[in-house]
């Protein structure tokens, strides 16, 4: 019996392999499609769009999932997974703009996900430019209470310091904290916020006018200090909810925004956190309520970035499926940013002080970029600039 030689293609090989083959060069990134299975979760369908949108993928060659009662209409709405390569979506919308229940404004959201992707950003002069590479965002903590780096840089000298190291490790974001974030910790004033962290400021800006720096607060009058000072991007672990004034803020001044999931302030949000629908059901579309009220604000869409907050609001194993499904957050057609950096979701599997903690950070940071975050938020900037480049070099186009 012949023995024949055959291995599967990773998907993201396929015009390599087309071309490899010697099929015509002109018809590759068409033919390409075929090749391509994309997966689409539909949420709150009812009976006869769900059936339809069935019966349109098997006509093409695909296949949806679907509640087992759709059948009987013994429920009024239902999910849909829609499992088909790139050309059969096409088909597939096709078809629905013909078909009625609204059906048509279903193919002209589905068509665009074949080609989305986050708008350039700019900070500082600098563009990020989500294609080319995964950036890095150095945390410097300038708290005496925080989990991990606590009282190491209230000083504002050696504050900078550490910034500058960040920096020449590769850092291309440092992110300035004056308020404890981890759980249970209390909120800190404004004025005391504002102490720790302009001096820091200008002391970057002392010697460095091309990084750009985040700073990370809930209050607007921090947020707004601190760019009068230097800064040039909002990070706000409430997604701009604690402070009523934080959107008009960032709208006002146009600058970047960090838009957060979080349950509740640090101070209640690891308090039995429980969810009416499974985890990434209830970040995305959070994030995505929170993320029309800043455009509804005045806030440029170029201008967010999300973060499903690992770790804010989370148990264990609901930090374990964000981490393994980060890429999905790419559907709300935003740059997504993830901060794992020695939090406790590395704990519970490893018994190691944090800063043991480096190696698995990269692991998890490295599967993170793979499923195509775009900024990854560490304390270890030099160990992550490595790792980062190195899979960029694989990953990115």
């Amino acid at each position: 019996m012949n023995k024949f030689n055959i291995r599967e293609i990773s998907a993201g090989s396929v015009e390599t392999v087309i071309k490899d083959i010697g099929f015509d060069e002109s018809y590759i990134s068409r033919a390409s499609g075929k090749y391509r299975f994309k997966l689409f979760k539909i949420s709150d369908l009812s009976c006869p769009q769900a059936t339809i949108i069935k019966q349109l993928a098997l006509s093409a060659g695909a296949d949806a999932a679907l509640h087992r009662e759709v059948i009987t209409c013994k429920v009024k709405k239902t999910d849909l997974l829609l499992g088909c390569a790139s050309s059969q979506l096409e088909n597939i919308c096709n078809k629905l703009n013909s078909q009625p229940f609204g059906l048509k404004n279903l193919s002209e959201q589905l068509l665009p996900l074949l080609k989305q992707k986050p708008e350039n950003l700019a900070a500082r002069g600098k563009i990020f430019d989500w294609a080319e590479k995964t950036y890095i965002m150095g945390i410097l903590n300038v708290t005496p209470d925080s989990f991990s780096d606590g009282e190491k840089y209230l000083n504002s000298e050696k504050a900078a310091a550490h910034a500058k190291g960040m920096v020449e490790a590769g850092a291309d974001i440092i992110d300035i904290g004056g308020e404890s974030t981890r759980p249970f910790s209390k909120e800190v004033r404004p004025d005391e916020e504002l102490e720790r962290v302009i001096p820091v400021i200008k002391k970057i800006r002392e010697f460095n006018d091309i990084i750009p720096i985040s700073i990370d607060t809930r209050h607007s009058r921090v947020a707004k200090e601190a760019l009068k000072a230097g800064a040039d991007i909002i990070n706000d672990v409430s997604g701009l909810e604690w402070d009523e004034n934080m959107a008009k803020v960032a709208a006002e001044v146009g600058v970047p925004v960090i838009i957060m999931h979080s349950l509740d302030s640090p101070e209640t949000m690891q308090v039995n956190p429980v969810y009416d629908e499974n985890i990434i059901d209830a970040v995305y579309k959070d994030l995505g309520e929170k993320a029309l009220k800043a455009l509804q604000a005045g806030i440029k869409s170029k201008n967010i970035i999300i973060d499903p907050g690992i770790g804010f609001g989370k148990t264990f194993e609901h930090n374990i499926e964000l981490i393994k499904r980060a890429g999905e957050f790419k559907s709300l057609g935003y740059p997504v940013l993830i901060g794992i950096s020695r939090k406790s979701v590395i704990s519970k599997i490893l018994d190691i002080p944090s800063e043991e903690k480096e190696g698995a950070n990269i692991a998890l940071n490295s599967f993170a970029a793979s499923q195509g975050v775009n900024i990854i938020r560490v304390h270890d900037v030099a160990a992550h600039y490595k790792a980062l480049k190195m899979l960029d070099k694989i990953i990115k186009n």
